[in-house]
């Protein structure tokens, strides 16, 4: 599993997981990408957006994020059209696998994944985040239907 946040001024650094993931796993995740991140940034005015997987809901997620002063944006359940890393991660997939890419170990995927994240243009991620608000307007005229982003 991987796991990867981006800013309007940057990226995290990606998050190889190993084994399945529980809160306290989550929250170790948390300090140790993404807090470094805040701190990079500035902590100027931001909000922390992932999705409704129990780790990310639990109560004791929400403590952390709460004690670091990280507000976390709440959303509907079923609605990755919200949730512009989706975007992210169809990019990285494709350049991963462009030209019937495959691979014979962890490590050249993992050098792949690497690749494709590092050098993603930040017009993109800067493009993904400036379309929220029409996301949250669309999802919301269409009754909280899939959206095709």
């Amino acid at each position: 599993m991987v796991w990867a946040a981006f800013g309007f001024n940057g990226q995290v650094g990606l998050a190889f997981l190993d084994g399945r993931q529980n809160s306290p796993k989550y929250i170790e995740t948390l300090e140790n990408h993404l807090m470094p991140f805040a701190e990079n940034i500035g902590r100027r005015n931001w909000e922390y957006q992932h999705d409704n997987a129990p780790t990310h809901t639990s109560s004791v997620r929400k403590n952390y994020l709460n004690s670091k002063n990280v507000t976390a944006l709440e959303w509907p359940p079923m609605s990755p059209d919200l949730n512009p890393i989706e975007n992210v991660w169809g990019f990285i997939s494709r350049k991963v696998y462009e030209n019937g890419g495959q691979f014979y170990s962890v490590n050249a995927l993992k050098t792949s994944i690497k690749s494709a994240w590092y050098n993603l243009e930040p017009e993109i991620l800067q493009t993904l985040i400036i379309s929220m608000e029409k996301r949250e307007y669309d999802v919301l005229l269409e009754n909280g239907k899939i959206l095709n982003y």
